[in-house]
């Protein structure tokens, strides 16, 4: 790591100009390009669709004990986010009413409110912000693609 005042920090105008470049020449990688990191199921028509129970069988059957790790917890999108606004709230509300009224139960069970109150919310939050930004994704794409296109149709 360099420090920007300390003894190694001193580069010249040149490295600059290079740094820059060496980041415009890489080609940009979309989330689509990239493998997935779990199996896709397949799509299933509707003529083809089958019985709920016959689904319900069929993801019973595929669960192993791997898959209640507290580590895959961590994988789930907004899970993590939630859970501390969701701690905070807990620790906040229930500070405050133990502090006003001196009351063990009436502390606990605003904490707990608290925190189902506040891993709601931003567990919303999250969600709402994730789905915006994956439409700006697919919006910088499809311009992505028609500027592609339009380059091709030229050259």
């Amino acid at each position: 790591m360099v420090w920007p005042f300390g003894k190694g920090s001193k580069q010249t105008a040149e490295q600059e100009p290079v740094v820059a470049e060496n980041k415009q020449e890489k080609q940009k990688i979309f989330m689509e390009d990239v493998p997935p990191k779990f199996e896709t199921q397949p799509q299933v028509s509707p003529q083809e669709s089958r019985s709920q129970s016959k689904e319900v069988k069929k993801i019973l059957s595929e669960l192993t004990w791997a898959d209640f790790q507290p580590a895959n917890l961590l994988e789930i999108p907004c899970f993590r986010d939630a859970g501390l606004a969701g701690f905070s709230c807990l620790f906040v509300f229930s500070t405050v009413m133990f502090l006003y009224h001196k009351d063990i139960r009436k502390a606990t069970n605003w904490g707990f409110g608290g925190l189902m109150l506040g891993s709601t919310f931003a567990w919303e939050q999250c969600n709402a912000q994730r789905k915006k930004s994956q439409l700006a994704v697919q919006m910088a794409q499809e311009r992505f693609r028609q500027r592609q296109s339009k380059q091709s149709k030229d050259d």
